[in-house]
């Protein structure tokens, strides 16, 4: 006999099915994925990680991927670029081949490449071509930005100090015109800290997880360590323990 299900668990299942899906909450609630995934449907709720392509968009995919743009398609669609990319290759769709490289345009490529006050970004709206069309480009004509021992500006300096905390590495790299690799150990060396150092794992936290994850929630191991349930649950698998645990007969069960 399967146990009813508690305001709490169906709280948990609605919240975080569609987003991450039977695993996750079956961790949570302590059931069964199966038990989980009959749950769900019979609620209506489906995982929306992978989401079917219908028809309808199909038909939208092979009337516009000639004229438009991935991205506009991606955003009609509310899909990822990836997966309109996917798509096309499995519906044999073929996009309008990109223009040409012009003797201008490669001048422009090679007088402004090597500099990296120019970034990539600069380079591209310049020639009206996209990111990855410079960097391509760039590669066929056998150009080279500056890597080793940059020395890094006062502005350049600036920026990330200003940016380091509200944009990523490769984000800022761009921007700078450098790699993510030199944004990051640039970074390191000034002593500034995106996030706080991980926290690691105590032979007394590993002990009391082994003696206790199948026994108590992990909400209330999460309380007891300190620690969120998220980090509970991803940090279980790598110590062998079970992720399901096993319910407790009520006394009606078990008469």
């Amino acid at each position: 006999m399967t146990k009813e299900w508690t305001e709490e668990e169906i709280k948990i299942l609605r919240m975080y099915y569609r987003i991450k899906g039977s695993k996750y909450v079956s961790e949570r609630v302590g059931r069964k994925r199966s038990i989980v995934m009959a749950k769900a449907a019979k609620l209506g709720i489906r995982y929306k990680g992978i989401r079917p392509w219908k028809e309808w968009e199909d038909r939208y995919l092979r009337r516009h991927y000639d004229d438009r743009k991935n991205t506009s398609i991606a955003r009609t669609l509310k899909r990822s670029v990836s997966s309109i990319l996917g798509r096309a290759k499995k519906l044999r769709l073929r996009g309008s081949p990109a223009p040409r490289w012009s003797e201008e345009e490669k001048n422009v490529l090679r007088n402004l490449y090597s500099d990296r006050k120019n970034s990539l970004e600069d380079i591209a709206k310049r020639i009206n071509r996209s990111r990855d069309a410079i960097f391509m480009q760039a590669q066929v004509l056998q150009l080279k930005r500056p890597q080793k021992n940059h020395m890094w500006t006062k502005e350049e300096h600036q920026y990330l100090v200003e940016h380091h905390k509200t944009k990523s590495y490769k984000e800022i790299a761009q921007a700078l015109g450098l790699t993510t690799i030199a944004v990051c150990h640039h970074a390191i060396r000034s002593g500034l800290q995106k996030r706080s150092p991980k926290r690691l794992w105590t032979e007394e936290e590993k002990e009391f997880i082994r003696n206790n994850y199948r026994i108590i929630p992990s909400r209330e191991i999460a309380a007891k360590l300190g620690r969120s349930i998220d980090a509970i649950i991803g940090f279980v698998e790598s110590l062998g323990v079970s992720a399901y645990r096993p319910r407790s007969w009520s006394e009606e069960e078990k008469v």
